[in-house]
């Protein structure tokens, strides 16, 4: 069994991080830890005021009792992380924490239609471009995509221009990248990934609604199918299929949007996809 660990926040109320990660994770197969960068009294997308408790000091202790195990894991799933201080851990689970080759997922939660979430400022873009060199695969949307690359956000892109954004974050980063939610002309909702030698495009149908938690639960199946040795774009693939399903059962509920996405429909149908056998 492959062992991942995932550094997120834990959000009280709404789906979201940790919240959908862990269960994703574990259905898909892994061993998981988790190191939780804050505690959130609601997911950020939708409710304020909000609540935030950092919880870098509490994470440093926590590495230092791992240590003492000679804990190491396969592979490192990164999202939102709270302050710029938080670096520190990411980089010492880098440097302690890994086995030699291990997979590094980093999705650099920070922003979303055009504009950076509440509480963080351009210090925590630097933030996560450094947190994207040596990663194996980026996931961010189509807003970190513009915020790590220092270019104008759009609301919808042409193909050779979000070819060429793909390729800057494959560079940037060293390895692959996926820009979820991205808009080409015509209105085509599409999953953008580059391996920095090919670009491929894999679209799904838009609901008119942007639900939160979409980005983390896309992250989280990446990985699943990744570990379980599907190749990337096929991993870039199956991620997308069950992300855009759970969308859509989500949406057809006329669920509340910053409640968030509805992981449960994606993993009900993560065992055939992972090759899991399903209950009886």
């Amino acid at each position: 069994m492959k062992s991942i660990l995932a550094v997120h926040d834990l959000s009280c109320h709404g789906s979201g991080s940790l919240n959908i990660a862990l269960p994703v994770l574990m259905a898909g197969g892994l061993d998981v830890s988790v190191l939780p960068s804050a505690v959130l009294s609601t997911q950020s997308d939708g409710f304020s005021p909000l609540f935030v408790k950092d919880l870098e000091s509490e994470c440093m202790a926590i590495l230092d009792a791992w240590k003492e195990f000679g804990f190491r894991f396969d592979a490192l799933y990164t999202g939102y992380l709270a302050d710029t201080g938080q670096l520190d851990i990411i980089e010492r689970v880098r440097r302690d924490f890994l086995k030699e080759n291990a997979l590094i997922i980093t999705d650099p939660v920070m922003g979303d239609d055009g504009t950076l979430y509440q509480n963080l400022g351009l210090s925590h873009v630097d933030m996560m471009r450094r947190l994207a060199r040596s990663s194996s695969v980026i996931t961010p949307n189509a807003t970190e995509a513009c915020l790590l690359t220092h270019r104008e956000c759009r609301a919808e892109w042409k193909k050779a221009e979000a070819e060429d954004l793909a390729a800057e974050l494959c560079s940037l980063s060293g390895s692959s990248a996926v820009i979820t939610s991205l808009v080409l002309e015509g209105g085509f909702s599409v999953n953008l990934a580059s391996d920095g030698r090919e670009c491929r495009c894999f679209s799904y149908d838009m609901v008119d609604a942007s639900y939160p938690g979409s980005g983390d639960l896309f992250a989280s199946l990446l990985s699943v199918f990744l570990l379980g040795g599907d190749s990337f774009f096929v991993s870039v693939l199956k991620a997308t299929r069950l992300t855009s399903h759970a969308i859509e059962r989500t949406y057809s509920e006329r669920r509340e949007r910053r409640e968030g996405v509805i992981a449960w429909y994606a993993l009900r149908a993560l065992g055939s996809e992972a090759g899991v056998p399903p209950r009886a």
